[in-house]
């Protein structure tokens, strides 16, 4: 399940334009699990069931009420919960457009294919290999635009990456409204947060120790490169301030976290909350 964020006007100094990517993956055999808690959660809170649960919620949504207001805290927290539970991993990707300036559509796609990679690379790692379907959020726009922009996609699931063949995800990107499917709003608040919590948002940043509970590591046991990836390269300090990682493997060798040769070394840019 994949959604995507953004920040046009981080709060942390030295950030441009951020795009981001964010996707959980569910074993098979847990998601109704996970799609009952959440409907327990909302009766038991007494969430409208036409009320969708998004980082961002809309002019007119529930959530934007001083009721919803208050629920919706308690409620991301209880959709993390749940997923630690379903055992579900997460995997994100964000992009510094102020560091590295490509056109929007460029970076969407190359921060898809970095995504694709990630989800290839944690399906890989399973033992045995594992091997999935990706389900996004419809893109906003009419059919004709949502229809080209799966077509955009197909070449990831026929042709694969530089680093990944076609094989673990075994069919074409399929796309579904995310009001209907609690796992696409799992997906929008890992998204919502992770790219909040690099922009510098103090509420996204309080969530994201929740969210690390189920952010995929590798076998060091580190998030940064692969539950959480940041780009360019230079923005690895952050892996440090907001993960907790101490090392940071990059072009061959490792380097201890924080490291002067990257910003955010002496602090992380913004006050101390």
């Amino acid at each position: 399940m994949t959604d995507d964020s953004e920040q046009l006007n981080p709060s942390r100094p030295g950030l441009g334009h951020l795009i981001g990517l964010g996707a959980v993956l569910f074993p098979e055999d847990t998601v109704a699990l996970y799609s009952n808690r959440i409907k327990a959660a909302r009766e038991e809170l007494k969430v409208p069931p036409t009320a969708e649960i998004k980082w961002s919620p809309k002019g007119g949504s529930w959530f934007k009420t001083d009721e919803g207001r208050a629920i919706r805290a308690e409620l991301q927290r209880r959709m993390i919960d749940a997923a630690v539970e379903a055992g579900a991993r997460s995997v994100s990707v964000v992009w510094d457009r102020g560091r590295v300036e490509w056109e929007v559509p460029q970076v969407r796609a190359t921060v898809l294919g970095f995504l694709y990679d990630k989800v290839s690379n944690f399906l890989k790692s399973q033992d045995p290999p594992g091997r999935g379907i990706v389900v996004a959020d419809e893109p906003g726009g009419n059919s004709a635009e949502q229809h080209a922009w799966l077509a955009e996609t197909l070449p990831l699931t026929t042709q694969g990456t530089k680093y990944n063949a076609p094989t673990q995800v075994v069919m074409p990107i399929l796309m579904a409204p995310s009001h209907h499917v609690p796992q696409l709003q799992l997906a929008d608040l890992v998204a919502g947060v992770t790219v909040g919590a690099v922009a510098g948002s103090p509420y996204a940043t309080s969530l994201l120790p929740r969210l690390l509970h189920i952010a995929s590591r590798d076998k060091y046991g580190r998030v940064g490169g692969t539950g959480i990836t940041l780009w360019p390269p230079d923005l690895a300090n952050l892996y440090w301030h907001l993960c907790g990682d101490t090392t940071r493997w990059n072009q061959g060798c490792e380097y201890n976290l924080p490291h002067p040769g990257w910003d955010y070394h002496a602090n992380a840019g913004i006050p101390a909350a």
